[in-house]
């Protein structure tokens, strides 16, 4: 039984630092190969490439939106300022009596 829980703890040793450098998602983007990525940017379409060597290029083709309409400015109302009318009610007036 001890030897086995020494075995097992040297295994992790020896282990713990090949797996504390394997990078989970290859190496980087592309690995060792070309890699080309595509999307677009709003009226932009953009278009990134990677070679086997690291240099990284990047290409944006831009579409003309033409001329946009903008509408008139919304007009400034303000805001209605509450005032409480008075309640017709009832008076009481008391008398209090000290002795």
């Amino acid at each position: 039984m001890k030897r086995s829980v020494i075995s097992l703890l040297a295994g992790a040793i020896v282990l713990a630092p090949l797996l504390a450098s394997a990078d989970p998602h290859g190496k980087g983007k592309h690995g060792h190969r070309e890699y080309k990525e595509e999307y677009w940017d709003g009226g932009c379409k953009v278009e990134r490439k990677w070679k086997k060597n690291g240099d990284y290029k990047e290409e944006r083709k831009c579409k003309d939106r033409g001329p946009a309409y903008y509408g008139p400015a919304p007009a400034y109302v303000p805001a209605p300022v509450y005032v409480p009318a008075p309640q017709p009610g009832v008076v009481i007036q008391g008398t209090v009596r000290v002795n």
